[in-house]
């Protein structure tokens, strides 16, 4: 169990952080619309109301804190195991945030493409 922590928990949890920090950003930018790259004046102002957000910070704890996890992991696990393991559970995680908070479709592709990926993680993982 300590070694599931140590590896996997750790792996899960900086996958779980990285996709959190792409969820808020893509909230963001949903709520305030496509940035106007018509004048720098513009295109300044949207970032800095952007930047301003305080949701925002979390995301940037949440983005840089990622790395940081995956490292330590890494310290225990071969990378052509663990990097497989973080690919799977981001994508897992960006498809549920994708498709239960910010409504987007899900299809019977993308219900066979995560399917694959998990049976793929299985054979990576598999001595």
């Amino acid at each position: 169990m300590k070694y599931f922590f140590s590896t996997w928990g750790l792996i899960i949890l900086s996958a779980l952080l990285d996709s959190y920090a792409a969820y808020i950003v893509k909230t963001k930018f949903n709520q305030m619309g496509h940035i106007d790259f018509s004048s720098f004046s513009a295109f300044f102002n949207y970032m800095w109301t952007f930047i301003k957000s305080p949701i925002l910070l979390s995301a940037l704890v949440a983005f840089v804190s990622a790395p940081g996890l995956w490292f330590l992991a890494l310290n225990r696990i071969d990378l052509s195991i663990g990097y497989p393991i973080l690919v799977v559970f981001h994508l897992f995680f960006v498809l549920v945030f994708g498709v239960f908070l910010l409504d987007e479709g899900f299809t019977m592709n993308k219900a066979i493409g995560t399917l694959f990926i998990f049976v793929s993680l299985y054979f990576f993982y598999k001595k």
